[in-house]
């Protein structure tokens, strides 16, 4: 049997560009490895919301001119064992249903303060209200408080903290209905994806 032949400088050159080459594919493989990893863990966890308590009062501080307290309690539910949430701000309308979607709605006024943290597998309930003045438009706003289907909309900006590490920004809206807030009894409504 012959010996090799000596490796020439031409053969050197390829065995080092495959080398080179093969080097490359194993780093975009470990990189995108890492990337696909980084955005599992940072992905956002599943957060809920549900009206759990609306109800309505005679607004005081109105006068005797027949105005309307309307008073909702939100539960944030965050059941992710991972993540904590961090509730940036938080708007809450009222919307009556008598008009097209969203033409007839009133901002409500949140007595939680924002930014508002929640930790994992944890509730937490978010008081607000809609004063509504007495006179013509709280009338037709409530259909002369005999209208049981309103709809809350419930818009947020929220990130996560997983670990050390806290997500983007994310933008979120749900819509909760029918809220009633003239039933004999405090009803309650659950939300989905708006």
């Amino acid at each position: 049997m012959a010996p090799a032949p000596p490796a020439t400088s031409g053969g050197r050159r390829q065995l080092e560009a495959k080398h080179y080459i093969l080097a490359a594919l194993a780093a975009t493989l470990i990189s995108a490895a890492v990337v696909t990893m980084v955005s599992v863990v940072l992905s956002p966890a599943r957060i809920g919301f549900a009206v759990t308590k609306a109800s309505s009062s005679h607004a005081s501080d109105t006068g005797d001119n027949g105005g309307v307290l309307l008073n909702l309690t939100i539960a944030a539910h965050n059941p992710s064992g991972r993540a904590a949430v961090k509730y940036e701000s938080m708007f809450v309308d009222v919307s009556n249903n008598t008009g097209p979607e969203w033409e007839n709605w009133l901002r409500a006024n949140l007595a939680t303060a924002m930014p508002l943290r929640l930790p994992p597998r944890n509730v937490t309930e978010i008081q607000a209200s809609v004063p509504l003045v007495g006179g013509p438009f709280t009338n037709d706003f409530t259909g002369n408080r005999t209208s049981h289907s309103f709809s809350v909309l419930i818009t947020t900006v929220a990130r996560f903290k997983i670990g050390v590490a806290w997500t983007r920004l994310f933008d979120i809206k749900v819509s909760c209905r029918p809220v009633d807030f003239f039933a004999n009894k405090s009803t309650t409504a659950g939300c989905h994806a708006a």
